[in-house]
């Protein structure tokens, strides 16, 4: 039964998601979450290309790094790992964290970044959510890379160059 309500809950909250303004998830995330909300995101090198998806949901700034929410019992690299896999089915074996920030009242976000070794294929989300990759460099970014995600790549950058790999 609890797995049933909390299917259902995901569900709302990805339709919301697309109907409504971030800021009213957000305030919504906020006032039915009972503590905080933890979110991942992860940068995805291959040699020094940056890889970046194209989201269904963002029709002003579509291209942007592999992210999402961090489920009741589970730990940010898990789910680091998990997301990697659902959005582009692609396993990585090691994850580096280069940050962990509070935004807002009751958001945590844990940053990674991994490298994906070989040619790894993508497969788009069967939910329809990613519908394309593209490996990009750091110097050449493209339009329509949501904007917040241009300071995460800047400290993976960082992180990497000061020889955590």
């Amino acid at each position: 039964m609890q797995g049933i309500r909390r299917f259902l809950r995901e569900i709302v909250f990805f339709l919301i998601s697309r109907v409504f303004p971030k800021r009213f998830t957000q305030f919504l995330m906020y006032v039915t979450q009972p503590k905080f909300v933890v979110a991942v995101v992860v940068v995805l090198y291959h040699g020094n290309q940056i890889l970046l998806l194209r989201h269904s949901y963002r029709p002003r700034h579509p291209w942007g790094l592999v992210t999402g929410w961090v489920k009741a019992g589970e730990s940010p690299p898990r789910a680091a790992l998990r997301e990697v896999w659902e959005e582009i089915g692609v396993r990585v074996s090691e994850l580096h964290c280069f940050y962990a920030e509070v935004v807002g009242m009751r958001h945590l976000e844990v940053g990674f970044w991994a490298r994906i070794e070989g040619e790894n294929a993508f497969h788009p989300s069967p939910d329809g959510e990613i519908l394309e990759s593209s490996w990009f460099s750091a110097d050449d970014l493209p339009q329509g890379l949501l904007p917040a995600q241009i300071p995460i790549i800047q400290k993976a950058q960082a992180h990497r160059q000061r020889g955590f790999s």
